[in-house]
């Protein structure tokens, strides 16, 4: 059985053993979820690993996330280029640091991020999963739609902003909605919207 480790962000970030949670995230509207992201792009996750990291006295576990850059909507990344970001949390061995809240990641999976510009060292996503969209496929139809960390599809931006349910909840939910933003459509209000964050 995996053991929990209780580990040196717990007092300094406001976290509780056996999981840490995480500190209260406040949903951020679409414009605020743009504005404060330095860099946004569309990418597929090619690699995960995870590894117990000592800095100074103290030790944590954090999961090194690598992205396959396939679109950049704000930013100056390079299309095609890789970039990891550093998650914390994770599991080495028989140790497991969950914190909660924290977006988790699959390989081949193509996600939409939200990256904060300020770097922050418990998640780089700006709200954490409020920063992560994730590109899936409808099983009938095969087509591409944007859902957001829960799995909900996405249906309008003004969706942002609101508190993430539980997935048995989305599910019930999932019909009285509208039908979800495509990638393309959803890219497109993110670039209408990084222009007028971007002018004075």
């Amino acid at each position: 059985m995996a053991r929990t480790l209780l580990l040196f962000f717990a007092l300094a970030l406001g976290f509780a053993p056996a999981p840490l949670r995480a500190t209260s995230v406040t949903p951020p509207t679409f414009p605020q979820l743009t504005s404060r992201a330095g860099t946004i792009f569309r990418g597929e996750v090619t690699a995960i690993r995870t590894e117990l990291v000592t800095r100074a006295d103290n030790r944590a576990i954090f999961t090194y996330v690598t992205f396959r850059v396939q679109e950049v909507l704000k930013g100056t990344v390079p299309a095609a280029a890789t970039v990891t970001l550093e998650f914390l949390g994770g599991s080495v061995g028989e140790l497991t640091m969950d914190v909660v809240g924290m977006p988790r990641f699959s390989v081949g999976q193509t996600e939409l991020l939200f990256v904060d510009q300020t770097g922050g060292q418990i998640c780089p996503l700006v709200a954490m999963m409020f920063g992560r969209y994730r590109i899936q496929r409808h099983p009938t139809t095969g087509a591409e739609f944007v859902a957001r960390d829960n799995g909900a599809p996405l249906a309008s931006t003004d969706e942002i902003a609101l508190p993430l349910a539980s997935p048995a909840l989305e599910a019930r939910l999932a019909p009285l909605r509208a039908a979800p933003l495509t990638p393309a459509a959803f890219s497109a209000l993110i670039r209408q919207e990084a222009v007028l964050t971007a002018t004075p």
